[in-house]
């Protein structure tokens, strides 16, 4: 588990080796039972920044990622190591500022930060799905935008690596 640390104006983003993006100044906390991992997420949710306007009471500021990394050994054969990530993703909604009456200049840059990295998220999902399904190219697509948001530039390997990937959407009201 990760908590960003507070005192840090926004994410940063850098590149590690292994084809990966990392938050800087995030807190990577070691959880050996569910109960632990549940007890980050709740604080996780805690410091999650919402705020009401005409169509929502609590409306998401910002996209939340639970980033969980599992690491198991085989205790017949010790030399067997497997590591694994889940990204558990619950993404703010897409918002028009004429309807949501969001007009001061704090909001509306959520707004459009928020669309931006929803939109972002279509045109790499809809690159990759088009090339599995043979729309485009045979080869590789020359360019996946994932670099156009951070959204995207973390979830990268969640969502073009070699891995499973399921979008679940719910709506609350």
């Amino acid at each position: 588990m990760a908590k960003i640390n507070q005192s840090s104006p926004g994410l940063r983003l850098r590149w590690k080796q292994k084809d990966e993006f990392v938050v800087e100044n995030l807190y990577v906390f070691e959880c050996k039972t569910a109960d632990e991992v549940l007890e980050h997420f709740h604080n996780g949710i805690k410091n999650r920044i919402v705020a009401s306007h005409k169509l929502n009471l609590s409306s998401s500021r910002s996209h939340t990622i639970l980033s969980l990394k599992v690491e198991s050994v085989d205790l017949q054969k010790p030399e067997n190591f497997l590591v694994s990530k889940l990204d558990l993703v619950d993404l703010a909604g897409s918002e028009k500022t004429s309807l949501t009456g969001n007009e001061s200049s704090v909001a509306q840059k959520e707004s459009i930060e928020i669309n931006k990295s929803l939109f972002t998220l279509r045109q790499v999902i809809s690159t990759l799905s088009d090339f599995q399904k043979g729309l485009g190219e045979k080869k590789k697509p020359s360019h996946i935008p994932y670099r156009d948001s951070k959204l995207t530039c973390l979830l990268k390997q969640s969502i073009g690596g070699n891995c499973y990937c399921l979008m679940v959407n719910f709506f609350l009201q």
